[in-house]
């Protein structure tokens, strides 16, 4: 698990140096693309003030014109620097996953194969136990390998959340993307707050499945395998959930 850990704390450009280089490639050209938008925007803001001003019988003062331009003047170094809003995004949450995950077992999916009953149902059991437990490990990997595709998405074209920030009708789709971007970071402390969890109720401890003695003598075998197809379908749902408690659509 400290090796889970580690890599779900890594940095966009530590995770895989070669796909960050891409994405900073394509931000550069989404900046010069949001800085065009905030320009549409600041033309369309200070028509807007003339024609006000004008059937009031008023007229642009420079107080007026400094205090749109300043405004947008912070808009303009918000989407040249859109890419580190994702970083400091990832940066928060990578310190939650440390705190939350500090205490994590490295054996979480061990199983201490059956040794008693029957031995074709002990081959069984045995062999879903280790399968269910692969299972939910190299399906915990592919999560966090596209959680940091998503999070190379969302750098990508970070500067059209500033840039559709500056409207009041585009401004939903900004909100959105942050929303979307927060979720994606933050679904790396929903999987390690699952795998505290996991551990806090010990897979190796039995559930009362039944009254029978065959049953009982593979209770830890059965036991393993539910808890590992209830922890995938958790993990299945975990970017969901992140959405969720964000808002995001």
């Amino acid at each position: 698990m400290d090796e889970l850990i580690k890599n779900m704390t890594k940095s966009l450009r530590q995770y895989n140096s070669a796909a960050n280089h891409a994405v900073i490639g394509i931000n550069k050209s989404f900046v010069v693309v949001g800085s065009i938008i905030v320009s549409f925007f600041l033309l369309v803001e200070m028509m807007s003030w003339y024609k006000y001003l004008k059937q009031q019988g008023g007229e642009m003062t420079y107080r007026l014109m400094l205090e749109v331009a300043l405004k947008y003047l912070i808009a303009y170094f918000l989407v040249a620097m859109s890419s580190q809003i994702v970083v400091a995004i990832m940066q928060v949450t990578s310190l939650l996953i440390r705190m939350v995950g500090a205490n994590v077992a490295n054996d979480l999916f061990e199983f201490t194969a059956l040794k008693k009953g029957n031995w074709v149902i002990r081959a069984v059991v045995n062999a879903l136990a280790y399968l269910c437990g692969a299972a939910a490990l190299m399906l915990t990997n592919i999560l966090v390998f596209m959680r940091f595709i998503e999070l190379y998405l969302y750098r990508a074209v970070s500067p059209l959340i500033v840039a559709f920030w500056m409207s009041d009708d585009t401004r939903s789709i900004a909100t959105n993307l942050l929303r979307k971007t927060t979720a994606a970071a933050f679904q790396g402390v929903l999987i390690v707050i699952l795998l505290v969890i996991w551990q806090a109720f010990g897979v190796q401890n039995n559930i009362d499945l039944a009254n029978a003695d065959w049953i009982k003598t593979f209770a830890s075998g059965f036991s393993y395998i539910g808890k590992c197809i209830l922890f995938v379908w958790l993990l299945l749902g975990s970017q969901r959930m992140a959405k969720s408690l964000l808002q995001a659509n």
